[in-house]
C-alpha cells in the first residue's frame, strides 16, 4: 500500500494484520514497514490502537508492556522474560543479540539503525564487565553525552570513575576507570598502559575509519590498540552499514574469535512531509518517484503550525556558520518572539551557570546562546565548551527545550531524539555522496523518541528538497575493505600526515615523544635546541611572574621574539615553513597560550578577544577587526589568511558567541591537539640535553594551562577547565592518591556541588 491507499483504505484492519504477520515472521527488516505503521497509525489511530500492543510485541519492544493484555503479547513477553533472567533487562531482540555476541567474542563489529539500541547493549555489557574499559567517539560532540549516561548507570558507585581525561589519580580508591575519549586523545593511554587493566574497546560511530584524516586517526588508534593492549576486546559499532565485517580486513583481525552482523531492524516510525511551492505535503522516500505531487497526499494546514504549537519537541538542522552569522533563527523569529521566559528553578539555575562559564554573566557580553536557552532553545555544536554541553544536554533531558538548533554534530551520534527534525540545511562536508547519505540518515534518525509508554512511536522528517532526500535515503553505504593507512585518499597530501601514516605502517612511532622519528630527529637539531633555550630565557624572565615576562603593551616586542621562536620549532618539525593562513592561525594560538600562562580564565580570554575584535572600546574604529579563525595545524591547504568576519563587517555585528566558540576551538583544537605534543617533545629532548629545570613549568602549561599545583591536580581529577578556579576554594588536602574538600562545600553553588558530589566519602 502505498500513502493514498492507506489514507483511503476502507478496512485498514487486513493491512495490519498482513503487517503484523510480515513483522512476526521476518522482523521489521525493511524501512518501509515501519513507515506504513506510521501512516496507519497517523490516519486510522483508532484501528491501529486495537493491533498496537501486538505490534509492539511482534517488533521486540518487550520492556514496553508489563502486563500484557491478549495472548500473543503474553506468548512474545516470554522472550523479554529470557532475557531479564540472564542480563537483568528486558532486551530487543536485536540488543539481546549483540550483548550475546559481546559476551562471548573478542572482537565484534556491528551494525544497526539510530533506533536499534545498539550503544545501549553495549554500555550496559561495559557497566557489567570488570576492569577499566575505553570509549572512543568521533567527536567532542559526543563526550557530554556518553559522560552523562555512564555516570547515570553508575549512579551512587563511587568505585568507578567517568572521565573524559587519561590519567592515574586519586589512587587511595580502589577504582575501575572508564574513559570517554575522542581519537585524538587516545594517545594520552599508553603511557599508563602497564598500570592499567583495559579489558574492552568500544570504538562508537566506527564509520569515521573511511573519512579522510579523521579516518587516519581512528584507524591508527585502533592500530596502537591491538599493538599495545592485545588481550582487550574490541567492538565497533556503526549506523546503516551494510558490511561492518570490513573493519576485520581493514585491521588485519583474523582469529576465528569474531562477528560481525548488519542488523537492519529498527524500532521508531517515521513520517516525512515535504514543502512545495503549493503547500506541504506527505510523501515516501521508499516509494520511486514518491516525491511527485501525484504520488504525494495533501499534510492539511500548514506543517509549521502543526510542528510549533508547542506540544513537540524539534531539531532544526542548520549550517555552522548560520550560527555564526545569527541568521539560522529567521525562518522561526515569530514563534520565538512569542515564547514566555522559562521560570523553572533548576532550568534558571542551568542557564546561570552556562552565563558564568562562558563570561556571559559580564557587561556588554551579549550571548544569543544564553538568551535563547531563556526561552527553552538550545544551540547544539562540536565548538560549544565541554562543560557548556553538559549542562546544555541536561537542560534537553529535563524537558526544558522544545527547539534545538544543531549542526551536523548531531548526525555524529549525539542520542538526543526529538518529535521533528527540520532539515533547513541540506549540506554535509563529506568526500562522497555515499559519506554524505550516510551523515543524513543519522541525521534523520533523530527524528522520533522511542519511549518506553506502551506505544508505537514514530516521527516526522520536513524537507523543502524531498528528491535529494529520497535519494539519500536510498543510497547503501559500503565501508571500505582497506584502510587510509594502506591507501590514503587524494585529499592527504600533507606531508605531516603521510609521515604520521609512513610511521605506523613502519613502526617508526616514538611512543615516548608521541610523535613520529623522523620528527624526533629534526626536533634535535642544534637550531631547534637554540630556538628553545632563547624562548625558555624570555618566557621565564621573572620565572615567578610571568605577567612580568610577556605581559602588558610594555612586552610586547618580547612576545613577539617568544613567538617566533615557537614559530621555528613547529616549522623544524614539520620540516617546511608554514603558509600565511598557517601562520596566521598559529600565532593567534600562540597569543591564547600567553594569556593562559598567565593565569586567565576562558571567560577572560574570551572577553579579552571579543573587546579587540569587536573594538568596542575604539570610539573612531567602525568596523570589525581581523581575526583568523581556528584551524586544525599543519594544514597546507591553509595558504591565505582570512578573518572570521569579512572586511568592511560593522564592529556592531561581532557576536560574542562566535568569539566564544572560536576561543575554545583555539585551545581544544589548535593548542591541544595540533601544538601541544610538538612543543613537548622539543621541550623534553632539549631536557634531555641540558637538564632545565624550566622545562618541567612549560610542559605543564602546554599539558594544563597553569603552573598551579592544586589547580593541575584538579584537572589530572577529571574536573572541567571552566570551574577549577570556583572548586579551588574549596580544597583542604589534595594529591594523586586522595582529594579532601572543606566542610564549605555544604555553601557552594549547587553546579560546584554536582561536580564533586561523587569525590566526596
Amino acid at each position: 500500500m502505498i500513502i493514498k491507499q492507506i489514507k483511503q483504505a476502507a478496512n485498514i484492519s487486513d493491512e495490519l494484520s498482513q503487517l503484523l504477520d510480515q513483522i512476526h515472521r521476518e522482523g521489521p527488516k525493511d524501512a518501509i514497514i515501519l513507515e506504513k505503521l506510521s501512516y496507519i497509525k497517523e490516519f486510522h489511530p483508532k484501528a491501529f490502537e486495537l493491533f498496537e500492543e501486538k505490534i509492539i510485541s511482534a517488533l521486540g519492544l518487550f520492556y514496553k508492556i508489563q502486563s500484557p493484555n491478549n495472548l500473543y503479547s503474553f506468548l512474545m513477553q516470554g522472550f523479554g522474560q529470557t532475557h531479564e533472567e540472564k542480563y537483568n533487562a528486558v532486551l530487543t531482540p536485536v540488543q539481546a543479540s549483540i550483548r550475546r555476541a559481546i559476551d562471548e567474542v573478542q572482537h565484534i563489529s556491528i551494525s544497526a539503525p539510530t533506533s536499534a539500541g545498539k550503544s545501549f547493549s553495549i554500555r550496559d555489557f561495559i557497566a557489567e564487565d570488570e576492569g577499566d574499559a575505553v570509549v572512543v567517539v568521533p567527536s567532542r560532540a559526543l563526550i557530554a553525552e556518553y559522560v552523562n549516561s555512564m555516570k547515570r548507570k553508575f549512579e551512587g558507585n563511587k568505585n568507578v570513575l567517568i572521565t573524559s581525561f587519561v590519567d592515574l589519580i586519586y589512587t587511595s580508591r580502589q577504582l575501575r576507570r572508564i574513559f570517554i575519549l575522542t581519537p585524538e586523545r587516545s594517545k594520552d593511554l599508553y603511557q599508563f598502559k602497564d598500570r592499567m587493566n583495559i579489558r574492552t574497546f568500544f570504538f562508537d560511530e566506527a564509520q569515521i575509519s573511511d573519512e579522510g584524516t579523521r579516518g587516519v586517526i581512528f584507524d591508527v588508534t585502533v592500530r596502537r590498540v591491538k599493538r599495545h593492549f592485545p588481550n582487550a576486546k574490541i567492538i565497533f559499532a556503526h549506523p546503516f552499514i551494510e558490511n561492518p565485517e570490513a573493519q576485520f580486513s581493514k585491521h588485519g583481525i583474523s582469529s576465528e574469535n569474531k562477528y560481525a552482523h548488519s542488523y537492519n531492524y529498527g524500532a521508531v516510525g517515521r513520517i516525512c512531509v515535504q514543502e512545495k511551492w503549493c503547500g506541504h505535503y506527505y510523501f515516501s522516500p521508499y516509494l520511486d518517484k514518491g516525491y511527485n505531487k501525484k504520488n504525494s497526499i495533501e499534510f492539511g494546514n500548514s506543517f509549521k503550525e502543526f510542528a510549533l504549537n508547542g506540544n513537540h519537541s524539534i531539531l532544526v538542522y542548520v549550517s555552522k556558520n548560520s550560527i555564526y552569522k545569527g541568521d539560522f533563527r529567521e525562518e522561526f523569529q515569530d514563534y520565538i518572539s512569542n515564547l514566555k521566559i522559562i521560570t523553572d528553578t533548576k532550568a534558571l539555575e542551568i542557564i546561570d551557570t552556562i552565563k558564568y562559564i562562558i563570561g556571559a554573566d559580564k557587561i556588554g557580553h551579549s550571548s544569543s546562546l544564553v538568551e535563547l536557552l531563556k526561552k527553552g532553545i538550545v544551540i547544539h555544536h562540536g565548538s560549544i565548551p565541554l562543560e557548556v554541553r553538559f549542562l546544555i544536554e541536561d537542560f534537553i533531558r529535563n524537558g526544558f527545550s522544545t527547539l534545538c538548533f544543531a549542526t551536523s554534530t548531531l548526525a555524529q551520534g549525539v542520542n538526543m531524539p526529538f518529535d521533528i527534525v527540520w532539515l533547513q540545511n541540506n549540506r554535509f562536508f563529506a568526500l562522497s555522496e555515499a559519506e554524505k547519505a550516510l551523515a543524513f540518515k543519522n541525521l534523520i534518525g533523530r527524528a522520533g523518541r522511542l519511549t518506553s509508554n506502551k506505544i508505537f512511536d514514530y516521527g516526522y522528517v520536513f524537507t523543502a528538497n524531498a528528491k535529494l532526500f529520497s535519494k539519500r535515503i536510498n543510497t547503501p553505504f559500503y565501508l571500505k575493505e582497506v584502510s587510509v593507512l594502506e591507501n590514503p585518499p587524494e585529499g592527504i597530501r600533507e606531508n605531516d600526515e603521510k609521515e604520521f601514516i609512513e610511521s605506523i605502517q613502519n613502526d617508526t612511532f616514538n611512543d615516548d615523544k608521541n610523535i613520529p622519528q623522523k620528527k624526533v630527529d629534526r626536533l634535535t637539531h642544534p637550531s631547534v635546541i637554540l630556538d628553545v633555550e632563547q624562548f625558555l630565557n624570555i618566557f621565564y624572565r621573572y620565572p615567578e611572574d610571568l605577567r612580568k615576562s610577556i605581559g602588558g603593551k610594555d612586552n610586547k616586542e618580547k612576545r613577539e621574539q617568544a613567538k617566533h621562536s615557537l614559530k621555528r620549532i613547529f616549522e623544524a618539525s614539520l620540516g617546511r615553513e608554514l603558509h600565511s593562513g598557517e601562520e596566521s592561525v598559529f600565532n593567534q594560538a600562540i597569543d591564547i597560550f600567553f594569556h593562559s600562562a598567565q593565569g586567565r580564565s576562558f571567560s577572560e580570554i574570551v572577553g579579552i578577544r571579543y573587546s579587540f575584535v569587536s573594538a568596542r572600546d575604539e570610539k573612531f574604529v567602525t568596523n570589525a577587526k581581523f581575526s583568523q579563525p581556528a584551524n586544525k595545524l599543519p594544514d597546507s591547504n591553509l595558504k591565505d589568511r582570512f578573518s572570521i568576519y569579512e572586511k568592511g563587517t560593522p564592529k556592531e555585528k561581532v557576536s560574542y558567541d562566535a568569539i566564544m566558540y572560536d576561543t575554545y576551538d583555539y585551545l581544544d583544537q589548535v593548542i591541544s591537539f595540533s601544538l601541544s605534543d610538538t612543543f613537548i617533545a622539543a621541550f623534553e629532548i632539549y631536557n634531555e640535553q641540558q637538564n632545565d629545570l624550566r622545562v618541567l613549568k612549560i610542559v605543564e602549561l602546554f599539558k594544563y594551562g597553569t603552573n598551579d599545583l592544586n589547580q593541575i591536580l584538579l584537572l589530572r581529577y577529571g574536573f572541567p577547565t571552566e570551574s577549577i578556579k570556583e572548586i579551588e576554594d574549596y580544597i583542604n588536602e589534595i594529591d594523586e592518591t586522595k582529594i579532601i574538600f572543606k566542610d564549605t562545600i555544604t555553601n557552594a553553588p549547587k553546579h560546584i556541588k554536582e561536580l564533586i558530589n561523587w569525590y566526596l566519602p
